[in-house]
């Protein structure tokens, strides 16, 4: 019923956790893709070691996640599909969960969601996750970040929509919006997903994760759905948001005069933001910003 998508760059390290996740599942009608984004290192010895038919290994030259994915789903049997990044895990009730909910939803064509744990220096953290409302799901989704560990969507609603392999960092957000805005959206109130919070994450600040944001977001209010179901206000919002982000990123480096551009950027994006005095002062005091920078 399941089929499972894991993209995979260099993560031989800590994969066998990930796959183990998917291996201890209370429910068992599941295969698992592997799509290897073109590693260097012992990824492909590593899947050969596991003797399980449901487990599938796929190559291909190093095109980014977005295209792992879609190259994953091309590649699914599955009525549904799951996305697992290699760092993550699921808990063993996770397919048990949106199994049962799905069959109460008479296997409806939709995008399914639960809810994520947060595992940090061996300390594990439950958030409370505000509850959706129909009527405002695709603003849920854009106020809301999932990671791909805790959605489940039919194959059918796939084959229309795949992810932008032309966005990184928020191409997983743009999807489940675009998504959302012609298909149902279910939220599944269960912790079904371990999600785990390390250096490499991608959303790291230190990576400057707002300048490839920001552009992602750019490209998706242009298109032309977007423009149609996404308020204008919002979208503004939203650049704003990861303008004023960037301004932290360069506030951290000390690099006073990009902040500065990207503050007066995020100011004119949204002149009527709560934060825009807090970002007039951090430009003309910045040091008395650095520690929440």
């Amino acid at each position: 019923m399941f089929s499972i998508i894991i993209p995979t760059y260099n993560r031989f390290h800590i994969l066998p956790r990930t796959i183990a996740s998917v291996l201890a599942q209370t429910y068992t009608d599941w295969e698992c893709i592997i799509v290897d984004d073109g590693s260097t290192d012992e990824t492909k010895n590593l899947i050969d070691l596991y003797d399980d038919p449901r487990i599938r290994y796929v190559y291909q030259e190093n095109a980014e996640r977005s295209a792992a994915r879609n190259n994953g789903i091309r590649q699914a049997q599955g009525e549904y599909i799951c996305f697992l990044d290699s760092d993550d895990e699921y808990l063993p009730e996770h397919l048990e969960v949106l199994h049962t909910f799905i069959e109460k939803k008479n296997r409806a064509e939709a995008l399914f969601f639960t809810h994520a744990e947060f595992h940090q220096n061996n300390s594990i953290k439950k958030h409370e996750f505000p509850i959706l409302k129909k009527e405002h799901k695709i603003e849920y989704l854009l106020d809301n970040p999932i990671i791909p560990a805790r959605i489940c969507i039919h194959n059918n609603i796939l084959k229309k929509i795949q992810f932008r392999e032309d966005i990184v960092i928020v191409e997983d957000q743009v999807l489940w919006a675009t998504i959302a805005m012609y298909f149902p959206v279910y939220q599944i109130k269960a912790f079904t997903v371990r999600y785990h919070l390390h250096d490499e994450n991608s959303v790291n600040q230190e990576k400057n994760c707002f300048t490839p944001r920001l552009q992602g977001l750019q490209k998706f209010f242009a298109q032309k759905d977007a423009q149609q179901y996404i308020p204008t206000s919002k979208g503004n919002q939203m650049l704003s948001d990861c303008y004023f982000g960037i301004a932290r990123y360069y506030l951290h480096k000390n690099e006073y005069w990009k902040m500065r551009k990207n503050l007066i950027l995020s100011i004119i994006k949204k002149p009527t933001h709560s934060q825009t005095k807090a970002k007039v002062h951090m430009i003309v005091f910045p040091n008395k910003h650095k520690l929440s920078g």
